[in-house]
């Protein structure tokens, strides 16, 4: 008996060690900013020095401030800088100057202006299959992988970067084939059904279930007996027409010998103020707010479907 008090004693302590240690490891991370996209704005027009905004122009024509529709006078930068002349005057006469001088003046130009600065330091992602399934897209046979791309959040934990992304590629060509990637909702284009013979063993289990969920559901069973409630999705249509330049554009690809990889912006970065110290941006801050000239998620979609390839 003092041996079992001894043994559950121990637990105890153990456990309430144990999350003093997950307690104290928390604390060491910066607490998650958590703003709306209105305290996002405004944390950004406050870095910026901004107190208020320029308001729009106004869709009444007889406004002062009216909406222009004439193209003749809609050039906002009449003179753009010229592309092979340097910040300081000097004409790109050499690949060697526009290489080391004046590319890399634009790409500072783009990059504090535009699409933001890249991180130095960005996780890495290990992409794993979740589910592979062989498939019919019309009369196209293919395989169809569902993955999802876990990025190292090792150095702040209290965000989870799980990139979604299906790859379908046919199966009725040899060697390796091309794939186009392309933002999308990363769905199973037709998910291989069920024979009759374990679609009967998937109606039993669920007339089973619906039965000891509520008992009354057998009588009705019993008044239908030949009804289904689980059916299958039609099946390839081996008389359809062959793509052609008005079908589904994946299905068009897939018949010119193509794979395509459907990826979910969303899941590398949240396209909207209040999601910027989440995602992959929020990861690399540590749930902290941006900087003016830190990246943005035009960039961050675009490192994202770079890790794709």
């Amino acid at each position: 008996m003092k041996y079992i008090i001894f043994c559950l004693l121990f637990l105890l302590i153990t456990q309430s060690v144990y999350s003093q240690n997950v307690t104290t490891d928390n604390n060491k991370y910066p607490p998650l900013v958590t703003f709306t996209s209105e305290q996002d704005h405004q944390n950004m027009m406050d870095q910026l020095g901004i107190k208020s905004v320029r308001p729009g122009p106004s869709g009444n024509e007889n406004a002062p401030d009216h909406a222009n529709y004439d193209e003749s006078i809609a050039n906002p930068c009449p003179q753009l800088p010229d592309i092979l002349t340097l910040k300081n005057g000097k004409k790109v006469t050499t690949a060697e100057i526009w290489w080391k001088q004046r590319r890399p003046e634009i790409i500072e130009d783009f990059e504090r202006e535009v699409y933001g600065r890249r991180p130095e330091k960005i996780p890495q992602v290990t992409w794993t299959v979740k589910v592979t399934d062989r498939e019919f897209v019309g009369r196209i046979p293919v395989i169809a992988r569902q993955l999802v791309g876990h990025v190292d959040n090792s150095e702040y934990p209290l965000i989870d970067v799980d990139i979604q992304m299906m790859l379908v590629v046919p199966t009725n060509v040899k060697g390796p084939v091309p794939v186009l990637i392309m933002f999308g909702r990363p769905s199973f284009p037709s998910p291989a059904q069920p024979t009759n013979e374990d679609l009967e063993k998937i109606n039993h289990s669920f007339k089973e279930l619906m039965i000891k969920n509520d008992p009354e559901m057998k009588a009705v069973f019993d008044k239908y007996p030949a009804y289904l409630p689980i059916t299958k999705l039609p099946g390839p249509n081996w008389f359809a027409p062959a793509p052609d330049g008005n079908s589904v554009p994946t299905e068009q690809l897939l018949a010119a010998g193509w794979g395509y990889a459907t990826l979910d912006p969303s899941s590398i970065q949240a396209d909207n103020g209040a999601g910027l110290t989440r995602g992959i941006i929020g990861l690399v801050n540590k749930g902290q707010p941006r900087k003016p000239d830190d990246w943005g998620s035009l960039r961050a979609w675009a490192w994202g479907a770079a890790r794709c390839l």
